[in-house]
């Protein structure tokens, strides 16, 4: 992830934990959020619509609209397919203003306990597409 600024990839890691950490403590689906940069300020928004695509929807929608920050984290819940079969996770979608493209990270989860009321997180983060097209 050479190609990526520190500031960016620090952003994603720092979404990817927030993600992750707010699965694991509350055992619910993860409401997208948008974390926003703009010199050194931080913003962190969450979005919930009808569904979880309209939710992803309106954080994507939000980052276009909004004034243009300098980087942007947008996190959502889903499903990753591995040689393991399809599996919970977290996606980070990240992009960085004049920059051509960003990435998508995503850490695994699996339900757990006697009710599978508990969430933990399942090996390592993972990059799971470089060269996104830009968000805004």
């Amino acid at each position: 992830m050479e190609e990526y600024s520190e500031e960016l990839v620090q952003l994603a890691f720092t979404a990817l934990d927030h993600a992750i950490g707010s699965v694991v403590s509350s055992g619910a689906d993860l409401v997208p959020f948008v974390i926003r940069e703009k010199g050194d300020q931080r913003d962190l928004q969450r979005y919930l619509a009808g569904q979880l695509q309209e939710s992803v929807a309106a954080a994507r929608q939000s980052v276009r609209e909004e004034p243009v920050p300098d980087r942007v984290a947008v996190a959502w819940d889903g499903f990753v397919t591995t040689e393991d079969g399809r599996q919970e996770a977290v996606f980070v979608e990240s992009y960085e203003q004049g920059t051509p493209a960003g990435f998508i990270l995503a850490q695994r989860y699996q339900r757990a306990g006697f009710l599978k009321k508990k969430r933990e997180s399942l090996g390592n983060p993972a990059l799971v597409e470089k060269n996104t097209a830009p968000l805004f």
